[in-house]
């Protein structure tokens, strides 16, 4: 009998990212994107012992696709065989648990997604395969893709036009399982290129430095005041807001995936004063550090 401890997180490789509140709340009045979007996206490559049981459900659908090995969800004490190139969606309010197989532990993209039409696209995905709630569709490459082009552009922060970007992408992504016979191997290519690359590249390496605005102008030989301008009217912030939400993005994944105590977390990400990060923390996710680990660990 296999006694090792079951978990829900903490895989090798795995990415895991949460929406803050306060962007939530933005996306709620954002008419654009308001009728369906993530509130969090994940992949747990070869996810051994991973487990999941939600007595009350979620607030919001969990879209699970399995691209190997394999996993079983149980739905209002109903059981579920998830194998490679199936999804499922879990509705919202519903209790479930879920977790990989022993012998051949599962590899999943996932994500939670809510809004005003976020029921209509349930019932379509019900509707469009009564024999079974476990779909299988064919391999393609192209969906692993979009998966990690949204991973990618939430880890270059929340900006608006991110926010909005994978958002719409959303809904070609779900429609490429929903419908799948209309999509076919397409390529995509990305077109990001110039200073707000570099630049949100430039902050991501110096994560755990405290840098000024000063010091991210002259990295692209900008004026302060040109930079400063420049960034709030392509990203909606303000160039040292921005840094400081990708801090508290890597510091949400340093108190999921390990136990490193808050005052070391801090550290990592460049704070002298643990309490102004606390502060920082808790007015970006509406949670404290501690209360963001217990919440995300039990």
């Amino acid at each position: 009998m296999d006694t090792t401890p079951k978990k829900r997180e903490g895989f090798l490789g795995q990415k895991l990212l949460v929406i803050p509140d306060d962007i939530r709340n933005q996306v709620r009045k954002n008419p654009l994107i308001s009728s369906l979007y993530i509130t969090s996206i994940g992949h747990y490559p070869h996810a051994e012992h991973h487990f999941r049981e939600r007595k009350k459900g979620s607030k919001q659908y969990i879209f699970l696709y399995c691209v190997e090995g394999f996993g079983y969800v149980i739905v209002n004490n109903k059981k579920y065989r998830l194998s490679p190139n199936v999804f499922f969606i879990i509705p919202p309010d519903t209790s479930h648990s879920y977790e990989a197989d022993e012998k051949d532990p599962w590899s999943i993209y996932w994500f939670h997604f809510t809004g005003t039409r976020a029921e209509l696209l349930y019932e379509r995905y019900l509707n469009n395969n009564k024999k079974s709630r476990v779909v299988h569709i064919p391999f393609q490459e192209f969906r692993l893709n979009l998966f990690q082009h949204i991973i990618n552009i939430l880890e270059m922060g929340y900006s608006r036009y991110n926010i909005e970007y994978i958002n719409i992408t959303l809904w070609e992504l779900l429609s490429s399982f929903i419908y799948p016979d209309f999509f076919q191997k397409i390529k995509h290519q990305n077109t990001e290129a110039g200073f707000m690359n570099e630049i949100i590249t430039y902050m991501q390496n110096s994560i755990d430095q405290s840098i000024s605005l000063g010091e991210l102008a002259d990295h692209i030989n900008y004026s302060v005041s040109y930079f400063h301008t420049i960034f709030k009217e392509k990203t909606g912030f303000s160039p040292i807001h921005y840094f400081n939400q990708l801090k508290i993005q890597k510091a949400c994944q340093y108190l999921s995936f390990t136990d490193l105590s808050i005052k070391e977390i801090s550290h990592k990400l460049g704070f002298n004063d643990q309490f102004y990060f606390s502060r920082l923390f808790k007015k970006m996710m509406n949670l404290s550090p501690s209360e963001y680990r217990h919440l995300y660990n039990n």
